[in-house]
């Protein structure tokens, strides 16, 4: 089989845990990219983190694209622009924000390069250690948004420290609410994504399929939790990492040996040579 274009999650599929990649799966996107191959980084990240792990991986741009925000933006690096855009309205936004407020849950949003949120929290403080991108505390996120010229944001964030019940009950008063125009799931332990209905890895893997003129079964797809089952599905071969949760694992054609802190990834493009 020809595969012309590799999507893959980062955070628990690409990047070990210490978020670095290993010299071994640099040479092996290097080496895949040198032959045709397109790699296509799909992540919840917002884009300027995306951007970020791109730098380490010294790929031709012209190869190489980004899915960001859980398949809202998808990105041509080789353009510098993005190709594909699912926004959430400001209205959808503060009904969102004032139920995390009333449930007594930490959620937060973006502009297209900074995380606003309306309170400092521990829970926002833990996603600034691993997301390295400025932040601004706005009493009313909405107003400062509509500030800049509607600038609507791709998604929103939910967190909790640890236990992961009040995200569940969360996501099913979004769903009472919202449920024709939003959807939650779960990108981490204790991330809860929102985003637009129409917005998910799936749908800009499709898009970017037909964008690129590939066939849907020439595509890799790697992933390891909620948000990537899409992705997995959407592609016509699947791996999910040693390390995946049990629901990536059965959607999943493949498992791969080892996990992401081990260079499973590694599996995958040994694989697309033969």
């Amino acid at each position: 089989m020809d595969y012309r274009i590799l999507f893959t999650d980062i955070d628990g599929t690409l990047l070990k845990d210490d978020k670095t990649v290993s010299a071994d799966v640099l040479t092996a996107m290097q080496e895949y990219t040198a032959r045709g191959g397109r790699i296509v980084l799909s992540s919840g990240r917002p884009l300027p983190s995306v951007l970020e792990v791109a730098g380490q991986l010294k790929l031709p741009t012209q190869n190489l694209y980004i899915i960001a925000y859980n398949g809202a933006l998808v990105y041509d690096l080789g353009a510098q622009k993005a190709i594909w855009e699912k926004r959430i309205p400001l209205a959808t936004v503060r009904t969102i924000l004032d139920l995390a407020h009333e449930n007594g849950i930490h959620c937060h949003t973006y502009t297209d390069d900074t995380i606003i949120s309306e309170l400092d929290t521990p829970e926002l403080h833990k996603y600034l250690m691993h997301i390295h991108m400025p932040y601004l505390i706005k009493e009313d996120a909405v107003s400062y948004l509509s500030s800049l010229g509607e600038c609507m944001p791709f998604k929103l964030l939910a967190i909790t420290m640890e236990d992961r019940q009040p995200l569940i009950d969360f996501a099913a008063r979004i769903a009472e609410r919202l449920g024709g125009q939003i959807h939650t799931f779960f990108s981490a332990h204790s991330y809860l994504e929102c985003c637009r209905k129409d917005a998910s890895k799936g749908n800009a893997v499709r898009f970017l399929c037909q964008h690129l003129c590939i066939n849907w079964q020439h595509t890799v797809a790697a992933g390891d939790a909620a948000n990537d089952l899409s992705m997995l599905r959407a592609a016509g071969t699947s791996y999910a990492m040693r390390n995946a949760s049990e629901e990536v694992r059965q959607a999943a054609d493949h498992i791969t040996a080892k996990t992401n802190d081990e260079d499973g990834i590694l599996e995958i493009f040994q694989r697309m040579q033969k």
